[in-house]
């Protein structure tokens, strides 16, 4: 009991640690660099290679941590990962293995665009005020390329590691009898 208390409780120092490290630093970095953004690298992988429970925790303490600094109306951040959480967990036990890089690059593209796609949207309908559809804005789109180039480098770098060292990849048909 106590052994899994201490797991809990070094689990949500890391993730918030983490989150700090993010909203003080890295977005602040100049131009491109700022795009960089592990949080969403993080859920993807605590659902590819530990379970859902413990990527919902962690955007439920991201969450928390970038609504605290946001600008934006509070939980907005919350409610933007787990819906982009829950929308990849269904496609990745419907459609994609959990064994490959593929589907763990697929994984985290398709986070990183249901992260800006639904931020952006209910930005869009929080405010009251008449502007252009973020679709048509240029940020928009410079922004999200940045995010996924970033998102595709860290995954490319970080698969191998993160596969040996959870060893919850391993392959099925080979089990020897």
């Amino acid at each position: 009991m106590f052994k899994n208390f201490l797991h809990l409780f070094a689990f949500v120092i890391c993730i918030s640690l983490l989150a700090i490290w993010q909203i003080s630093a890295v977005f602040v970095w100049p131009g491109f660099l700022s795009e960089f953004n592990l949080i969403p690298i993080v859920i993807v992988s605590l659902l590819f290679f530990y379970n859902v429970k413990e990527a919902l925790l962690a955007s439920l303490i991201f969450g928390f941590f970038l609504d605290l600094f946001s600008f934006s109306f509070f939980g907005l951040e919350s409610l933007t990962l787990i819906i982009s959480l829950f929308l990849i967990y269904r496609i990745s036990i419907s459609w994609l293995t959990n064994r490959s890089i593929y589907s763990f690059l697929i994984i985290n593209l398709l986070f990183i665009l249901f992260y800006s796609l639904v931020s952006s949207l209910l930005l869009y309908f929080s405010y009251f005020e008449i502007s252009s559809f973020f679709l048509w804005q240029k940020y928009f789109w410079y922004s999200l390329s940045f995010r996924l180039l970033w998102s595709l480098i860290i995954s490319l770098t970080c698969f191998t590691p993160l596969a040996t060292a959870t060893k919850s990849l391993r392959p099925v048909f080979l089990d020897k009898k």
